[in-house]
């Protein structure tokens, strides 16, 4: 794909009740898409600017007390189709300025912002239920709340001699039941996905170098490979990567009394890298201004068979510094 003429597309549902929505596409748009953590929802934080107060009045409401509405924001090149980057739901809607001429509307929205906040279960299964039976009422759950269903796995045959009880928070029981079987479940793009430990998506492996799109240099951090890109959505977490590591840089051990060696297997390349320069995405960050010059992907990830960090972006947030 030929990475030159940026495009996007926005739309913006006006009510949470009503299928219409507008297309803001030819507004000059600035968002910042990430997932801090693997635990915490997608959010993207999006400003559109000089719409008329009549048209951010019909997305906002007078006092700007909208919410729940959908937002799809999707990016591609002239040379190929758009894909989605972020599908979601506001729950804030704000109006500023930059300056005396230039207004915007920045919308803040999340990723099953309603399955993580509100979503209850409150059923029980029999004995003699097996893990699979499990899994397709967890699935169906989220069915209900409009979540559509991608990746999950085959789980063992293995069955409960006692029946099952499911009450209060649908996500805290599915986020339990796929740790007891060593898988990482989320939510991206309003899509539910469960991926076992250590494996990754089936979706095809992607590459990046400098011909392809490759911003600068990788770097080897105690999270993982952090890389930035010419903005792809094609970039999804738990999907697969191959990383040019010609000119991989890497950080110096911790030096502090009593963390000598902690760190050291996460920045060490020849344990957490592999010859294949293979990795998998677990964090993806995406910040465009669709009329500036800056419009871009940042990923970390982790190498295919190689030593897994326990700690930054695979249970808790970092920032660009890796703290």
């Amino acid at each position: 794909m030929e990475q030159w003429i940026r495009q996007c597309r926005l739309t913006v549902q006006i009510n949470k009740d009503q299928p219409q929505a507008l297309d803001l596409s030819e507004f000059r748009i600035v968002f910042h898409v990430a997932q801090p953590t693997t635990e915490q929802p997608k959010y993207a934080e999006i400003y559109i600017y000089n719409m008329s107060h009549k048209t951010m009045n019909t997305l906002a409401g007078e006092n700007s007390q909208n919410k729940d509405t959908q937002v799809i924001l999707e990016v591609g090149y002239k040379s190929g189709p758009l894909e989605t980057l972020f599908r979601g739901t506001s729950f804030q809607f704000r109006k500023g300025r930059d300056n005396q001429t230039d207004t915007w509307l920045c919308i803040l929205a999340q990723c099953a912002d309603t399955v993580k906040s509100a979503a209850v279960v409150n059923n029980s299964l029999p004995a003699g239920t097996s893990l699979n039976d499990m899994q397709q009422f967890i699935l169906q759950q989220y069915s209900s709340y409009g979540i559509d269903i991608g990746e999950t796995p085959q789980l063992a045959e293995q069955r409960y001699p006692r029946g099952r009880v499911f009450f209060g928070s649908l996500d805290r029981h599915a986020n339990q039941f796929y740790k007891d079987n060593n898988t990482s479940c989320s939510v991206d793009d309003d899509t539910f996905n469960a991926i076992p430990l250590g494996k990754y998506s089936v979706i095809p492996m992607l590459s990046l170098n400098k011909e392809n799109g490759m911003i600068g240099m990788p770097r080897l951090t105690s999270e993982g490979v952090q890389v930035t890109s010419l903005i792809n959505p094609k970039f999804k977490r738990n999907g697969r990567i191959q990383i040019d590591l010609s000119n991989l840089q890497t950080e110096s051990y911790d030096v502090q009394y009593g963390q000598q060696g902690v760190d050291q297997p996460f920045k060490n390349q020849n344990l957490a890298t592999n010859a294949q320069g293979t990795f998998i995405i677990v964090s993806v960050e995406h910040y465009g201004d669709m009329r500036g010059d800056e419009c871009y992907s940042t990923l970390i990830c982790v190498g295919v068979d190689t030593v897994v960090p326990k700690s930054g972006l695979l249970i808790s947030g970092v920032d660009d510094n890796g703290t």
